[in-house]
């Protein structure tokens, strides 16, 4: 019986390794691209754009072994949070990055999110300003 009941705790524990695994979700991280940047950088703290620069984007997953519909959402601070774009992206063992530009926005706070059945995966918030008022501004208080 004490065997038996090895056997039982063992294939109860090796059952619980093996579903704990693959229940991790997906992950990965955001980097950005600024104009005249040869490469990638990972995204630290609350990046910033000028609305007269585009900065190229990715997402990369982590570990994909299946494939799967990612919903890339972009939204703008107003009062509350509001939908500027929304996209559906297809990852999978082979393409686990996603692609994107941050470009013609207003002046605002936004958030960018990667979501997949309503879990939010990743999210990054950055800001954009305008270089034109801070100069006008600037003009104005030497005057």
């Amino acid at each position: 019986m004490n065997a038996w009941r090895r056997a039982a705790l063992l294939a109860v524990f090796s059952m619980s390794l093996v579903f704990s695994a693959g229940c991790g979700g997906l992950k990965g991280e955001f980097a950005v691209k600024r104009p005249l940047a040869d490469e990638y950088r990972r995204v630290t703290g609350m990046p910033e754009f000028s609305t007269a620069e585009r900065a190229d984007w990715v997402y990369v997953f982590n570990n994909v072994d299946e494939e799967h519909t990612i919903g890339v959402v972009l939204m703008k601070k107003e009062i509350v949070w509001v939908d500027v774009n929304v996209r559906t992206e297809r990852i999978d063992a082979a393409q686990k990055v996603i692609y994107g530009a941050i470009e013609g926005l207003g002046k605002g706070r936004y958030r960018l999110m990667m979501a997949e059945k309503g879990k939010v995966i990743g999210e990054m918030e950055f800001i954009v300003y305008d270089d034109a008022e801070d100069e006008e501004a600037d003009v104005a208080e030497q005057k």
